[in-house]
């Protein structure tokens, strides 16, 4: 029996009778994908088992704090530096932990293939290795068949499994142009040279990327009487020859079991260039664009991708700056796992919430949202207009550790929003538009075929307009996964519906209680059915049924937890950081 890693390794030759699939991601036909999965032979997902996730979660915790210990004095004898941990964790700390985790979660899928059918055999291929030139290139091959074949293949070698050899695997080029126009490459060289200037003054406060509109950004960096930061120095990072030091320095001791000794081989050969080969050339001129001596800085995204920021973040924390990351989505302080949350929490001298706190962190304090709009003064609400329902989405292979539906899961997901919508009364139907998340599309999942083999093509969407605009004269909202959009809806006091698997979002205990206050009043469901039997019921009067008072002071509690606005955020968060700067 062949196994089929990823759609690559699955042959137009091959029959259903004589392949046995390692993951869903390796169906090319969306239907299949969907009505015809039963008639695959696939490995059952070994993170399915959510004990085994958690289990999972604390063992690969452990291995990341202990590999980057080893990472921090190996990297400081590459660089001739004497760093300490908190440095290199907020350099490579995102590559590193991403890394470990979806390294394991493919060295697991092939171990227990062979522990279920121990006579199978795969193909493997022959390919040109190169590390990725930094976390941005990672992050893109990570969700990638190319990238997972790749690994995939380094799993089956490691674990000594029968295998062939095939042709050369060929990494496909990008197909998007990066041509600009004569304006925006004169818009872009006339921001990058304000940006230069304004980097020579002595501004205590440096916003980078702070999540919010420009309107906004602006005001909030105006405010605090200081020349704004428009973007973020465009420092690039480059192919390269790959030093001898990877060899020489990247010698692990100490190994407790086959997993890690097989990961200490793949840190070598996986490392970007960024923190090798081409470090000393990002630092130095990340040191000479960025602002020189800031008392605090403040971002809620540049901290993971952006290696010339995560490097000159570093540099200053070094030396007393304080780093401020914000909460940039929902998830944050609902997720039982949320390994971004930690991370970002562990590297911050401030984590600033949307309202939550933790017992275990004296390092987070809230603030009303600046992504957040607040309560707007008149209802835009209409009862007989749209419902809009909302769908998330995920790559068909893990990427990130947290509390959501992983890889195959999805089509679980996928599955209750159909159950949802046949449960639905003609009239609901009728007027029910579904929003998707276009990422879906980029991650290989085509939602349109689902929504149509099931009779909901005039349901689907196709506007591009933001979700407020599109909310907009509508009735109702329909949030199905725990992200940001049910906060965005509840800030405002728009109606909503929350519906998701418990088991795929799962909870921590803080949370639950406040969920459950949203259950109470109708607005949480954990069954897709019960979801569409409330709308139905609510449908001839929703705005009686959302103004209630036992409902709103739910509501009330929630968002004061998960959701915080203000009418005026810029202010609050003006003073604090005025205050913060001030400070010794």
């Amino acid at each position: 029996m062949k196994v089929v890693k990823t759609r690559l390794d699955l042959q137009n030759d091959d029959t259903k009778s004589n392949v046995i699939l390692l993951g869903t991601w390796c169906i090319k036909n969306n239907s299949d994908l969907f009505e015809n999965i039963n008639s695959y032979k696939i490995f059952p997902y070994h993170w399915k088992d959510k004990d085994k996730f958690i289990k999972d979660y604390d063992y690969l915790d452990k291995i990341y704090e202990k590999k980057l210990a080893e990472c921090t004095n190996i990297l400081n004898e590459i660089h001739k530096t004497n760093m300490d941990q908190r440095y290199w964790r907020i350099v490579i700390g995102p590559w590193l932990r991403f890394f470990i985790d979806s390294l394991f979660d493919r060295y697991e899928c092939v171990r227990l293939s062979n522990d279920k059918q121990p006579n199978s055999f795969f193909t493997i291929y022959s390919y040109k290795h190169n590390p990725p030139k930094d976390f941005e290139e990672f992050y893109e091959d990570l969700v990638s068949d190319y990238w997972n074949e790749k690994i995939f293949s380094e799993c089956i070698k490691y674990q000594g499994l029968p295998h062939n050899i095939s042709e050369n695997l060929i990494k496909p080029k990008k197909s998007f142009s990066n041509k600009k126009s004569f304006l925006r490459n004169m818009i872009d060289k006339t921001l990058m040279f304000y940006q230069f200037l304004i980097s020579k003054l002595d501004n205590k406060i440096v916003i980078f990327s702070p999540y919010i509109g420009i309107s906004k950004a602006l005001r909030l960096q105006r405010s605090l009487i200081r020349f704004p930061y428009l973007i973020t120095p465009k420092i690039k990072t480059i192919d390269t020859q790959i030093s001898g030091s990877r060899k020489k320095y990247f010698i692990f001791n100490n190994i407790d079991d086959d997993f890690e000794e097989f990961l200490s081989t793949q840190i070598r050969k996986n490392i970007p260039q960024a923190y090798i080969e081409n470090f000393h050339i990002i630092k130095s001129q990340a040191l000479k664009e960025y602002p020189k001596s800031p008392k605090v800085i403040y971002t809620a995204n540049a901290y993971q991708s952006l290696e010339s920021f995560k490097i000159w973040s570093a540099e200053m924390t070094s030396k007393d700056t304080k780093l401020f990351i914000g909460q940039h989505g929902g998830t944050f302080g609902l997720s039982l796992l949320n390994q971004t949350e930690k991370h970002q929490i562990n590297i911050a001298d401030k984590f600033i919430s949307w309202g939550w706190t933790s017992k275990d962190h004296k390092n987070i304090t809230y603030l009303p949202s600046l992504k957040l709009k607040s309560e707007p003064k008149k209802s835009f609400q209409k009862n007989d207009g749209k419902i809009i329902h909302i769908l998330g989405s995920v790559p068909r292979f893990f990427y990130n550790y947290f509390s959501m539906p992983i890889a195959s899961e999805y089509i679980d997901y996928l599955r209750n929003q159909i159950i949802f919508l046949k449960e639905l009364n003609d009239f609901n139907l009728s007027r029910l538009e579904i929003r998707q998340d276009n990422t879906g599309i980029k991650w290989g999942w085509n939602v349109d075929d689902v929504l149509k083999n099931n009779g909901f093509d005039k349901n689907i969407s196709r506007t591009n307009i933001s979700l407020f605009d599109q909310l907009k004269g509508a009735s109702l909202s329909v949030s199905t996964h725990n992200g940001t959009v049910p906060l965005e809806t509840l800030a405002v006091n728009f109606p909503t519906i929350i519906f998701w698997d418990m088991n795929h979002y799962q909870l921590r205990k803080e949370a639950s209680q406040k969920i459950s206050l949203l259950k109470e009043v109708g607005i949480f469901h954990d069954c897709p059915k019960k979801a569409a039997h409330h709308i139905n019921d609510i449908s001839n009067n929703i705005s009686s049924w959302w103004y209630e008072e036992n409902l709103q002071a739910a509501l009330k509690e929630f968002t004061r937890e998960y959701a915080l606005s203000a009418q005026d955020p810029v202010r609050v968060w003006q003073e604090f950081l005025l205050d913060e700067s001030a400070k010794e």
